[in-house]
């Protein structure tokens, strides 16, 4: 289950140029389709690179504030839905939370699967200032509830 979720999207976009290649052969291969296909595959692709979540390295201060950890994978559907709400929370709440994003697949990933027992991404985990986990979410991130715990 963990593979299907945390590369989700090449599996989609696999499966998706695999029915556009059986559509263009059935059809009789003319050029316009394959035009029409290569269109799709460059289009996918830079949607993936505009929306793919980006881990970063960790804040050097963290002056006592509170952290939401997000533990994401670029290659997971679910987190590439839920980066524009991740990135809202981060402006918004600027100063008072720091939005941490960490690739599952790295090093610190697995290190931090295994310590909060991480199975599914993308998973929010909410810690205090003293670095004490208060709440988590798999899949979907309530912003009311960032708000709330601040």
């Amino acid at each position: 289950m963990q593979f299907f979720n945390h590369y989700s999207a090449p599996i989609l976009a696999a499966l998706l140029l695999a029915g556009g290649l059986s559509l263009v052969l059935r059809r009789g291969g003319k050029m316009r389709h394959w035009l029409i296909l290569g269109g799709a595959i460059v289009a996918l692709g830079a949607a993936w690179l505009v929306f793919r979540p980006v881990a970063r390295p960790a804040p050097t201060v963290l002056a006592g504030r509170p952290v939401l950890l997000e533990v994401q994978s670029p290659y997971c559907l679910g987190c590439v839905a839920m980066k524009p709400v991740v990135d809202r929370v981060e402006q918004e709440l600027r100063g008072k939370l720091v939005v941490r994003r960490v690739d599952i697949q790295s090093a610190e990933g697995h290190k931090l699967a295994d310590r909060y027992g991480i199975e599914l991404t993308p998973t929010f985990i909410f810690l205090d200032t003293a670095g004490n986990e208060q709440w988590r979410s798999v899949g979907h991130l309530g912003v009311a509830r960032v708000r709330a715990s601040l």
